[in-house]
C-alpha cells in the first residue's frame, strides 16, 4: 500500500494480525483436561471372594469359642474325676471302718451272751460245750487248710515241672544252610491257675506289664532274659554233640480269666 505524507510517497509493509487462538472448553476447565477416570468395575469373583473371606473369618471366630469350650469342659471333667477318685477313697474308707466296727459289735455282743449264760449254771455249762465244739471246728479247719495247701503246693510243681519239659522238649537242633541251631520257640498252656503262674514266674528275674499285676487284669505279659532263673538251667538248655543252644530271651502272656498261657522264647549258641 502506497501513502502520500508530505507530497512524498512512502511504501508501508502491510501487516496482518493473526487472532489468538480460542481457549477450549477442556483447556479452561483443568479437571476436563485429564481423561475422566472411572473407578474399576467389581466382578462377580471379587464379591465372591469377599463373601468367603468374611465367612472364614466368621468360621475361625466360631472355632476360637468352641475350642474355649472345650478346654473349659476338660478342665471341668478333670475336676469332677478328681472328685470322683476323691468320693470313692473316702467310701472304700468309710466301708473298712464300718466293717471294723460291724466286727466290734458282733464280738460285743457274744460278750454279752457269754455273760448272761455264765450266770447260771446251765449257761455256763452249754458255755463250756460250745468253747470245746469251736476248738475241735478251728483244729478241723487249720488241719483242713493245711492239707489244702498241701495238695496245692504239690499241683503247682507237678505243672511247673511239665511247664519246663515241654520247654525242653520243643528245643529241637535241626541244620540249616550248613549250620546246627535250634531255633526260635513256642509253647501254650491251659487253665493255669492264678497263684501257679505267680509262683512260678515270682522266682525268676522277670519284668511284668503291668508291674503290680493281680487276678483281674486282662492280661499280664513277662518278659526275662534268664530263663535259667525260672524253670533251672537243664530246662532252657537243648542241642546235640555238634552244637548247643541256650534260650537268650523268653515273652509269656498270660490271660487270668481263662488261665491260658503262652511262651514264646529266642536261642543262642550256648558254652
Amino acid at each position: 500500500l502506497n501513502q502520500s505524507v508530505g507530497g512524498n510517497m512512502v511504501d508501508e509493509e502491510t501487516v496482518l494480525e493473526t487472532p489468538p487462538p480460542r481457549e477450549s472448553k477442556r483447556a479452561k476447565d483443568p479437571q476436563s483436561a485429564a481423561p475422566e477416570q472411572r473407578a474399576p468395575k467389581r466382578g462377580r469373583k471379587s464379591r465372591d471372594a469377599e463373601e468367603l473371606a468374611s465367612n472364614a473369618t466368621k468360621l475361625e471366630s466360631e472355632a476360637e469359642g468352641m475350642s474355649q469350650e472345650a478346654i473349659a469342659a476338660e478342665k471341668a471333667a478333670v475336676e469332677v474325676m478328681e472328685r470322683a477318685q476323691s468320693l470313692r477313697a473316702k467310701a472304700v474308707a468309710v466301708a473298712k471302718q464300718a466293717e471294723i466296727a460291724k466286727v466290734a459289735a458282733q464280738e460285743a455282743r457274744q460278750k454279752a451272751e457269754r455273760a448272761e449264760l455264765s450266770t447260771t449254771k446251765e449257761g455256763r455249762d452249754a458255755l463250756k460245750a460250745q468253747d470245746k465244739a469251736d476248738k475241735q471246728a478251728a483244729k478241723e479247719a487249720e488241719k483242713a487248710r493245711k492239707q489244702a495247701d498241701k495238695e496245692e503246693a504239690a499241683e503247682a510243681r507237678s505243672v511247673i515241672k511239665k511247664i519246663g519239659d515241654d520247654i525242653k522238649a520243643s528245643m529241637v537242633i535241626c541244620k540249616r544252610a550248613g549250620m546246627w541251631e535250634v531255633p526260635p520257640g513256642s509253647v501254650s498252656f491251659k487253665n493255669v491257675k492264678f497263684a501257679i503262674f505267680k509262683e512260678l514266674f515270682s522266682r525268676g528275674r522277670c519284668n511284668f506289664a503291668p508291674s503290680n499285676f493281680c487276678k483281674s487284669d486282662a492280661s499280664i505279659v513277662v518278659m526275662s532274659k534268664d530263663a535259667a532263673s525260672i524253670f533251672g538251667a537243664t530246662k532252657v538248655r537243648g542241642g546235640s554233640m555238634y552244637a548247643t543252644f541256650v534260650i537268650s530271651s523268653l515273652r509269656a502272656n498270660y490271660i487270668p480269666a481263662t488261665g491260658q498261657l503262652n511262651i514264646s522264647y529266642s536261642t543262642d549258641m550256648g558254652f
